[in-house]
């Protein structure tokens, strides 16, 4: 059974999705919903809803594009802290168009689904299974923008990549064993999430890690972090 928690600015919307899950024994629409038509003055309301899931763990959240906007304008530190405390809940946001620079930020702040509501009900239903699996969300048109952009900007740090001197892997010598272990998980191209789960670490103690990581050896990126330990490791053998 998936529970589905919903916050949107549309009740119309609301009210149709409500009545077209009525039929699918396999999602469980919570009590907790919420409609905010104006956040700045609401904006009590919505924190009251983001600590009720906090608590609750649904497994999905349907958040509306707009509200998600209007937090981070208000307060971008605080939305990304609840979003960070949102561990066991999967965000899908829902809106009309989406910013592929946008969509990337968002991505790196935990959302794992981004629907259009030109899809229509169907399409949904099928993006919140998805999502619940495991899975990340993006139509086929929304992925080929995303990654012309990624691509875009290989290209733009492609040159910033090529001379290499600076990652010396003696630098590794200054780690701590956990924060060698951590940079051999990343090595693996595991995510902050998944390196705290392997390790048994809380998600801000990898955080943490992370951070000393790249101060003490100069790290510029994940990408440099994997090159030095590879070539550390070619070195060693």
């Amino acid at each position: 059974m998936i529970n589905l928690a919903v916050a949107t600015s549309d009740e119309k919307y609301l009210e149709r999705l409500a009545n077209r899950l009525h039929g699918n024994k396999d999602i469980n629409l919570l009590i907790n919903i919420i409609t905010i038509k104006n956040l700045k003055s609401e904006v009590k309301r919505a924190i009251a809803f983001l600590k009720q899931m906090i608590k609750q763990r649904p497994d999905i959240l349907l958040l509306d594009q707009d509200i998600l906007r209007d937090a981070a304008a208000l307060d971008l530190g605080r939305t990304l802290d609840y979003l960070d405390k949102l561990i066991a809940t999967k965000i899908i946001v829902v809106g009309k168009h989406y910013n592929e620079e946008i969509v990337m930020v968002m991505i790196h702040g935990g959302v794992r689904g981004f629907f259009r509501t030109a899809l229509g009900d169907e399409q949904l239903i099928k993006c919140i299974r998805v999502v619940a699996q495991g899975e990340f969300w993006l139509d086929a048109e929304l992925i080929t923008r995303v990654f012309e952009k990624v691509i875009k900007e290989f290209k733009k740090q492609r040159d910033l990549l090529k001379p290499l001197t600076h990652l010396n892997s003696a630098k590794l010598d200054i780690l701590s064993p956990r924060e060698m272990e951590v940079l051999a998980l990343v090595n693996q191209s595991m995510t902050n999430e998944e390196i705290a789960d392997k390790l048994f670490l809380t998600l801000q103690t990898v955080k943490t890690h992370m951070r000393n990581i790249f101060a003490k050896t100069k790290i510029r990126n994940r990408v440099e972090a994997s090159l030095l330990y590879t070539r550390r490791t070619l070195m060693l053998h």
